[in-house]
């Protein structure tokens, strides 16, 4: 009884502890989204764009190096769910709209498409052999 006893209050101080840190840390999420905002860059379309083509580029190392150490912290309580929400989130942060990402990485990868085409030798056309009687 008495080792259930401290195991209980031990799991009392470790919850009091990440209560603490939880609230210090949306103190501090609330501030630095805030101080965010205020930065008033605006790119030029020009820098947009190319903005845009970085985040494209970087953002799937980022998410994969991301998810492999939440599945480590979390393991079997990995939540794929919660990423999908937290995802979100941070899109929401970064005041990027899904739906001009998600176009603009369709439109890169139809320029590359058209790309590879133009680039390939020309084929000659299949001539069949089959004959008329």
């Amino acid at each position: 009884m008495t080792n259930l006893s401290k195991k209980y209050d031990q799991m009392n101080k470790n919850l009091d502890i990440l209560d603490s840190q939880d609230v210090s840390l949306k103190a501090q999420l609330k501030k630095d989204a805030a101080a965010f905002r205020e930065e008033s860059f605006v790119p030029e379309p020009g820098q947009y764009l190319e903005l845009l083509d970085t985040r494209i580029r970087i953002r799937p190392d980022f998410q994969d190096k991301l998810i492999a150490q939440l599945k480590a912290t979390f393991g079997k309580y990995y939540d794929y769910h919660r990423r999908d929400i937290a995802a979100e989130e941070v899109d929401y942060l970064n005041v990027e709209d899904p739906d001009v990402f998600s176009h603009r990485i369709w439109e890169l990868e139809y320029h590359r498409k058209q790309e590879m085409r133009r680039s390939r030798p020309g084929r000659s056309k299949k001539k069949s052999h089959d004959m008329e009687l």
